[in-house]
């Protein structure tokens, strides 16, 4: 039988968009059943493989974004320097600490410098400093206090004792309780002689009054309370000394090199929707 003229040198068109039907059917479809580029459609394992790089670099950048959030802006309510409180309570004030007041009958010695405040004092005392104008603390997730003990010396050993410490925001005094010592109470743990970073991880009141509004701080109170240190308790009953040096609270915000991973993952996401849409 004597081949046609299409057949002797291969086959037609017809007949190879066929064959391709066949072996490739995700490569050529019929109009209508897809997305087209120049008539031929776009395979779905094609766009299955973009979506995941578009997820992969999301992903990627939200994971440097995470890192970098994690630093801290510090908030410094006071470091102490050329520090006065603007009252003083209990065995802190000269008045209070007299006998006939119910005082201890030692009168205390605060001592102001350029890098410190210190008390001098026999039982319990504490005072309490005004901003002159309120400070926005809003966001912050940490408060710290630094204080060093000379009294009780480590030789006189470890006393339970809380230099505790209140934070106003204009309406109401909230108690805090340090994390990070051993008493869960205000600031109640064992104490000698040494330097000491006392902090805690909210602004609740330990009492179950309104968490503190850090948007407007607006004074702190600072006290001790000698607890087992003092003589009705057994203690020594000798004065003791601590100096304060720095009062912060921490905020997290995000760094500069984060927001540029941020818009350098927009633009990449960008760029690679664009490379769809051409192909």
């Amino acid at each position: 039988m004597r081949l046609s003229r299409k057949r002797r040198f291969g086959q037609s068109n017809h007949e190879k968009q066929h064959a391709m039907k066949r072996t490739r059917p995700d490569i050529l479809r019929p109009p209508g059943t897809g997305l087209f580029r120049r008539g031929y459609l776009i395979a779905p394992k094609v766009m299955k493989l973009h979506v995941k790089r578009f997820v992969n670099v999301l992903a990627v950048a939200s994971g440097l974004m995470l890192c970098g959030i994690a630093n801290a802006q510090v908030i410094t309510l006071s470091d102490f320097h050329n520090f006065h409180l603007s009252a003083a309570y209990g065995n802190w004030d000269a008045a209070g600490s007299q006998i006939i007041n119910g005082g201890e009958g030692y009168t205390p010695t605060l001592t102001s410098g350029p890098t410190s405040f210190g008390v001098n004092a026999l039982g319990y005392g504490s005072g309490a400093y005004n901003f002159a104008s309120p400070i926005n603390g809003a966001g912050a997730y940490q408060w710290r206090l630094t204080f060093t003990i000379s009294h009780p010396t480590a030789a006189q050993g470890t006393f339970w004792m809380n230099p505790g410490l209140d934070i106003a925001d204009g309406t109401h005094l909230v108690h805090l309780t340090a994390a990070n010592t051993a008493g869960g109470f205000l600031s109640y743990g064992n104490y000698t002689a040494g330097t000491y970073t006392i902090y805690g991880n909210n602004f609740n009141d330990t009492f179950g009054g309104a968490p503190l509004d850090l948007s407007t701080i607006t004074a702190f109170n600072l006290e001790l309370d000698p607890a087992a240190y003092d003589a009705s308790q057994g203690g020594p009953g000798t004065p003791y000394d601590i100096t304060y040096t720095s009062l912060v609270v921490l905020t997290q915000v995000p760094e500069p090199s984060s927001l540029a991973l941020f818009g350098l993952a927009a633009g990449g996401l960008l760029m690679a929707s664009r490379r769809v849409k051409r192909q």
